[in-house]
């Protein structure tokens, strides 16, 4: 099987840099509070690390990798109708170039009461400048997401637009109209968070401006600090959505 080569180099990432995965151990306790009981899969695993975190899951992308359960693409799930309890993914929507497509498949193959939990980039006022200015993937704030004619990425699955998520669910009122567009679909939770703690591990680069043993006090911090500041400068926004009956 060949591997897209940037997957592999984030596996090779992940496992030299104990503050990224201490980063996303905290995204995944986040995310996992939201999930009940029932079969579950994780979309966009690429690198493949969920199981950390959450045992009973399959791991999908579309890029084919021999650590995941399968390669399919989002927009097209293989699961039969209402045969899936939860959907979970992480820095995936952004990526996605067809989100409508993916929502209405979201909403089939969900059982009622199932859950879709996703985390993904925030723009905030402060996050906004840094993903910008900063960030290799691009800001587009003028797109509109429930415009059925609207990709928001190219056929690379790197691709991506990193407002969709908060052009879609930031507010009240976008929320608003999303549930409009899919009234199976009700929000569970809005959860701005992260502010400087993630940006200085670096990601999946190379580098590191933070060190192991400070993550979790600063992670601490962050938590104290987000009734105050997360809206106008969260990195991070969390979305769970559950499938009406």
């Amino acid at each position: 099987m060949q591997v897209d080569p940037r997957l592999v180099a984030h596996r090779q990432i992940w496992n030299k840099k104990p503050a990224l995965r201490m980063i996303y151990a905290d995204y995944y306790r986040r995310m996992a509070k939201f999930l009940i009981d029932g079969p579950t899969l994780e979309i966009g695993s690429g690198s493949g690390h969920v199981r950390d975190h959450v045992r009973e899951i399959y791991m999908a992308d579309i890029l084919p990798a021999p650590w995941l359960d399968l390669a399919t693409d989002a927009e097209s799930l293989p699961f039969a109708t209402a045969s899936l309890t939860n959907i979970v993914m992480l820095d995936v929507l952004h990526h996605i170039s067809r989100p409508l497509a993916f929502f209405s498949e979201v909403s089939r193959v969900l059982r009622p009461r199932g859950r879709l939990v996703m985390l993904d980039p925030a723009i905030t006022p402060l996050s906004g400048l840094i993903y910008k200015y900063c960030h290799p993937e691009p800001v587009n704030m003028a797109v509109d997401p429930l415009n059925l004619d609207c990709s928001q990425s190219g056929s690379d699955p790197f691709d991506s637009n990193q407002a969709l998520p908060t052009l879609m669910f930031g507010t009240a009122a976008r929320t608003t109209a999303f549930e409009a567009k899919y009234p199976s679909l009700k929000l569970v939770k809005r959860e701005y968070f992260g502010f400087a703690t993630y940006p200085m591990t670096g990601g999946f680069r190379d580098w590191c401006l933070v060190p192991s043993f400070a993550v979790g006090m600063l992670l601490t911090l962050e938590r104290a600090l987000e009734p105050l500041l997360a809206r106008q400068g969260g990195f991070r926004l969390l979305i769970a959505l559950e499938r009406l009956a």
